[in-house]
C-alpha cells in the first residue's frame, strides 16, 4: 500500500466518523443550539454566593473563574450555593504509630436556585480525594495539605461545571 493509498484510507474513515457523529445528534456541551444560546450562556448567569471558610473561598474562585469569566452577571437567573466539607484520614501508620501520609477528601454539596422563585431546580454532590506525605518538617506537611485541598478544590469546581453545563443541555 502507497503512501498515497494510507491517506485516502485515513480520509475515508475520517470523513465516516464525522457523518456517523452527525447522524447520532452529538453536540458539543458549551456549543450553541438551535434554539439559541447554550450551556455556556446559561452557566453564565449563575451567581455563585460567598462561602465561608477559605477552602470554600478557592472553590467560589474557581467557580467564578468557570461559570463567569467575564465577572458575575448583574441580574443572575440562578443562584449556586456551595457547601463544602473536608476530612482528613492517616494512613501509611509507621511501627511507632506515626503517620508518613494522609488522605484527604473533599465532598461538596451544591444546589441550584432560581433566583427570581428561590425554587431548587438541580442540587447534587461533588468528591475529590487527595493524598499528601507527612514529613517531619511541619511546614513542608502543612505545605503538602495546602497543595492537596487547592487540587481537590480544583477538581470539584470542575465537576460542577461540567455536571451544570449537562443539566443545561439536557435538563436532567
Amino acid at each position: 500500500m502507497s503512501s498515497s493509498d494510507s491517506l485516502l484510507a485515513r480520509c475515508g474513515v475520517t470523513i465516516l466518523a464525522l457523518v456517523l457523529l452527525a447522524g447520532c445528534g452529538f453536540q458539543p456541551l458549551y456549543g450553541t443550539t438551535a434554539s439559541g444560546g447554550g450551556a455556556t450562556e446559561k452557566l453564565g448567569q449563575i451567581r455563585v454566593d460567598p462561602v465561608p471558610d477559605r477552602i470554600g473561598q478557592q472553590i467560589r474562585n474557581f467557580l467564578l473563574d468557570r461559570l463567569n469569566p467575564y465577572g458575575q452577571p448583574a441580574r443572575p437567573v440562578y443562584r449556586l450555593i456551595v457547601e463544602p466539607t473536608v476530612s482528613s484520614t492517616d494512613l501509611g501508620i509507621e511501627r511507632d504509630e506515626t503517620a508518613t501520609r494522609a488522605l484527604l477528601q473533599l465532598n461538596v454539596q451544591y444546589s441550584l436556585l432560581e433566583s427570581a422563585s428561590g425554587r431548587v431546580v438541580f442540587s447534587a454532590t461533588a468528591r475529590s480525594t487527595n493524598s499528601f506525605n507527612i514529613v517531619d518538617s511541619d511546614f513542608a506537611t502543612k505545605s503538602a495539605e495546602t497543595d492537596a485541598l487547592e487540587r481537590a478544590a480544583r477538581e470539584v469546581s470542575d465537576a460542577i461545571r461540567i455536571r451544570l453545563g449537562i443539566f443545561f443541555t439536557t435538563g436532567s
